[in-house]
């Protein structure tokens, strides 16, 4: 059986915390904790058509997707940032809208399993 990728790359929170693996933890704990809320309000701004809030919800996101090295989602939450901004591009927003959900369910079952929360 092959490992699974792993969606996340804790370099940047590990160089941030010169090593201090509580900082870490908490890190990680943080974004189990608010990233379902966020996905959640990403969702209804979509479903409520409400672009503006949309584009606000993605700029949230875009530094703890960042900050996480969830690098497949780096480009998408932009796009879905500048899509609800500018009103452009809003065809592809729901695709991009459940991609980056997904993944981030995925990146917050792989968390918990790894390091055991």
């Amino acid at each position: 059986m092959g490992t699974v990728e792993k969606l996340y790359d804790l370099s940047m929170v590990e160089m941030i915390s010169g090593g201090d693996k509580s900082f870490i933890t908490k890190m990680i704990q943080l974004f189990i904790d608010t990233m379902p809320q966020n996905v959640s309000e990403l969702k209804a701004s979509l479903q409520q058509q409400n672009w503006e809030m949309l584009g606000k919800h993605a700029h949230k996101m875009k530094s703890t997707i960042d900050s996480m090295g969830i690098s497949s989602l780096k480009e998408d939450i932009r796009t879905i940032e500048s899509s609800g901004k500018n009103k452009t591009n809003l065809e592809a927003v729901p695709g991009l809208v459940d991609k980056t959900a997904g993944i981030l369910d995925q990146c917050i079952q792989q968390l918990k399993n790894d390091y055991a929360l």
